[in-house]
């Protein structure tokens, strides 16, 4: 019991710094005149991202400075945060109003998205993700990131003078960076406690509780943006926190300590996280934005899944 209390500290901590975090980089993002597309898959979805990068590295150093296995709570996190994000949390954003993407960023970072979950399938295909395998993963994110840089052109808007307010948002990303390192320490060391003390799989613990857990920044983002009626600030950042958990956390921790992979993972978890994919892209292309009868399927497949997990697939 003291684990699971801890654990949501933890998790409370992590999205009150996540929360500060968001608010630093949309100010500094908004004074600099950048479209809403690119904030959210550029700086949001690091910003909503941090607890699971952090829980990564957390554990990647578990597992290398200790004896203790670590694999299942990093790529169970970045699996469960990113199925949440797709199913749960953008349908909830599109119960509440009308999402739509672009063209352009539907098949260019439609494509990425599908091509980070299949790259990491690829990868893990013979049970494992080595440290050379983490760092192509990290490499793949840095050449799409500069990408993204170079569409919104960004050397041409960051002429603009810096200001004192800009430096009190400076200051506030600074303070919600630390609140999320520390309380990520909190997530990592009890989670593995309460997978051991109860022998449950770290994947389950990973992917249930502190994956649906670290989804929590971007719901709170993603219902705000959609009352803002800036569903692009919403979208974005969904699409690129998924590029981002597969890449980045996954690469990061397998660089520091070589995951193990389990086979339910590879043949259930991450093609289940594929077709889910596959499917969101379709109902943006199909109708030119998500309906709301198509967001209550994207939840009922959420439910689906976390069902399907608790009874042990």
């Amino acid at each position: 019991m003291q684990d699971i209390i801890l654990i949501l500290i933890g998790l409370t901590g992590l999205w009150l710094g996540t929360e500060l975090v968001i608010k630093g980089a949309v100010n500094i993002a908004e004074y600099y005149n950048l479209s809403q597309v690119f904030v959210g898959l550029a700086i949001l979805s690091i910003g909503t991202d941090l607890p699971e990068i952090v829980i990564a590295i957390n554990a990647a150093l578990h597992s290398a400075v200790g004896n203790t296995d670590t694999s299942g709570i990093i790529i169970g996190n970045a699996i469960g945060s990113s199925f949440s994000q797709i199913s749960l949390v953008l349908g909830s954003a599109g119960l509440l109003g009308y999402l739509t993407l672009k063209k352009r960023h539907l098949f260019e970072d439609g494509i990425m998205l599908l091509g980070s979950v299949i790259l990491v399938m690829l990868l893990s295909f013979d049970g494992k993700i080595t440290r050379i395998d983490g760092i192509v993963l990290v490499v793949v994110y840095l050449i799409y990131y500069f990408r993204l840089f170079h569409r919104e052109r960004i050397s041409k808007k960051i002429k603009k003078k810096f200001s004192k307010n800009i430096s009190k948002d400076i200051l506030v990303l600074i303070v919600g960076i630390i609140i999320v390192i520390f309380t990520s320490e909190l997530v990592v060391d009890n989670s593995i406690s309460f997978a051991e003390k109860f022998g449950i799989r770290q994947s389950f613990v990973g992917i249930i509780i502190i994956g649906l857990g670290t989804s929590l920044p971007e719901l709170a983002l993603a219902i705000n943006a959609v009352r803002k009626k800036a569903s692009g600030l919403s979208v974005g950042n969904l699409i690129g926190s998924n590029i981002f958990d597969m890449l980045i956390p996954v690469g990061l921790g397998a660089s520091i300590s070589e995951l193990k992979i389990e086979k339910s993972l590879l043949l259930f978890d991450l093609p289940f996280l594929l077709v889910l994919s596959f499917t969101v892209l379709f109902f943006f292309y199909n109708k030119k934005g998500l309906q709301k009868n198509e967001a209550v399927i994207l939840i009922s497949i959420f439910v689906l899944y976390a069902a399907l997990k608790i009874f042990g697939v």
